[in-house]
């Protein structure tokens, strides 16, 4: 019969007991004995792992074979024994033990890269990671992941790549973290490498999340000019202090010059940077004194950043009448403009004009290749104080000038002297629709006005453009003399409410 037997070692294995009468051949009643080895819990037996130190009397020979969970361990008697008159103990010399049953680990990897992290491994959702081992072992590599900032950028410390166990023990992983740093400890790069301390358990649905945030420039130290302002809003006719700011690294050497388009002035050679940085220049705008606008550059040379800006470009303004005033005649055959700043939180802007024989008038937002906002007009059809234009005569980029048929009434835009209420309104009414405001006269200091236009203007239209053009294109009809204008302010004693 058998019986469990437990033992020191890891496992415990079946005794075997034969009753056999004296003088009877053991092998004739027994030719085997079988002998179970069954593993202590948290370990397993294998076959392979026994073997037998024999010889021993009255054994042939010992043999383990696996049966599923357990190994069984067949001893064949000799043929020749005989049962003494004695009790006999057959005890086997047997190698081998128990081992640590294998457990496992599952779970999963989700991360999140940034898009600006374009060098590295890319985002991943419930990437499986596995492995199996002996209670106590610890594991190979579970998983590794390496991301690398884009040249030239890097992961500031308050912004830095992280790894998070959000579903397990984090006391049985092992996290190893490899950061690559720049001279100046900026990271740059990390490795994260993660293994498994095995319990007595299988374990299953840890979850790990890594999560790679945005990167930021790596900045390296100016050694030059990084920045060269002034103003670029225009400049009044009658000249200014024009003030320009350099700012950069001490030391950075630096030329300025100024010019309107014609003659080039030096304004500094080859200055110097000082430990503070920053650096501010003058140049004596003069006046304007003639019938256009002059674009005047400011430019910087020397030791300049890449991508800093070396010019400045702004207007200055030619002299036009003040508000409440006539303008200069427009004269014959010929495209005049007056530029008009306009004020930052919208306005309106209006001119009583008069024909010199055929006479166009339009207020242009900008400058001449601006948007048109306001024409002069016969009763026409469709035709208002704001448009349509005919957008031929007396326009940029061609300036043409109108035939004598344009000008007579082939153009409804153009007006005639002397006026005829039958085939021009004065508009004041339509002015007064409009704004609000009425023009009580058409007659100012002894003159007579065929027409008032106008532009309503608001502070979105300042921010785009802080001007805007009266162009006046003056026919040459036989008889044309001067066409004249007269800005009016609204309200005063021209434009009341």
């Amino acid at each position: 019969m058998a019986e469990d037997l437990s033992s020191e070692f890891n496992y415990t294995a079946t005794v075997v007991q034969y009753t056999i009468l004296e003088g009877a051949n053991i092998s004739s009643q027994h030719p085997t004995a079988v002998i179970k080895i069954t593993a202590n819990p948290g370990y397993t037996v294998t076959a392979g792992d026994f073997s037998w130190n024999g010889p021993l009397a009255g054994v042939t020979s010992v043999v383990f074979t696996q049966d599923g969970e357990f190994v069984l361990c067949t001893v064949t008697y000799d043929t020749a024994s005989v049962m003494p008159a004695y009790n006999v103990n057959i005890g086997l010399c047997i190698i081998g033990d128990a081992v640590l049953a294998a457990v496992t680990v599952a779970g999963t990897l989700t991360s999140v890269v940034d898009a600006s992290v374009t060098t590295t491994t890319p985002s991943e959702t419930n990437t499986p990671y596995s492995a199996s081992g002996a209670e106590g072992a610890t594991s190979g590599t579970l998983f590794t992941r390496t991301y690398t900032a884009p040249t030239g950028s890097y992961w500031p410390e308050n912004t830095a790549p992280s790894i998070q166990l959000t579903s397990g023990d984090l006391g049985q992983y092992n996290i190893i973290q490899t950061p690559t740093y720049t001279a100046n400890n900026e990271l740059t790069a990390i490795t994260y490498t993660v293994t498994y301390i095995f319990t007595d358990t299988n374990v299953s649905g840890d979850k790990f999340d890594i999560t790679i945030p945005k990167v930021a420039t790596i900045l390296v130290p100016a050694t030059g000019v990084t920045s060269f302002a002034g103003p670029t809003t225009g400049v009044q006719a009658s000249g200014t202090n024009y003030v320009m700011a350099v700012q950069g690294a001490a030391g950075a050497t630096y030329s300025i010059s100024m010019s309107d388009g014609t003659t080039s002035t030096v304004v500094v050679t080859n200055a110097v940077l000082g430990v503070a940085g920053n650096a501010q220049h003058n140049f004596i705008i003069p006046a304007n004194t003639g019938t256009s606008n002059i674009t005047w550059t400011a430019t910087i040379s020397g030791d300049i950043e890449a991508g800093v800006p070396t010019t400045i470009t702004f207007i200055q303004l030619f002299p036009v009448a003040s508000c409440g005033g006539p303008l200069t005649d427009a004269p014959v055959n010929a495209i005049t403009d007056y530029v008009e700043q306009l004020e930052s939180g919208g306005g309106l802007l209006a001119f009583l004009v008069k024909a010199g024989v055929g006479t166009k008038f339009e207020i242009i937002h900008g400058d001449a290749t601006g948007t048109k906002k306001a024409t002069s007009g016969t009763l026409a059809t469709g035709l208002t104080n704001a448009g349509p234009f005919d957008n031929v005569t007396g326009t940029e980029t061609s300036n043409t000038l109108p035939t004598d048929a344009q000008a007579t009434g082939g153009i409804n835009q153009y007006i005639q002297n002397p006026f005829n209420p039958s085939k021009m309104s004065t508009r004041q009414n339509d002015f007064n629709t409009d704004t609000n405001f009425d023009i009580p006269s058409m007659t100012i200091g002894g003159e007579t006005y065929h027409q008032v236009i106008w532009w309503e203007y608001t502070a979105a239209d300042y921010t785009a453009i802080n001007r805007a053009t009266l162009r006046v294109t003056n026919s040459n009809v036989p008889g044309t003399i001067a066409a004249k204008m007269f800005k009016v302010c609204c309200p005063d004693a021209n434009c009341t409410t």
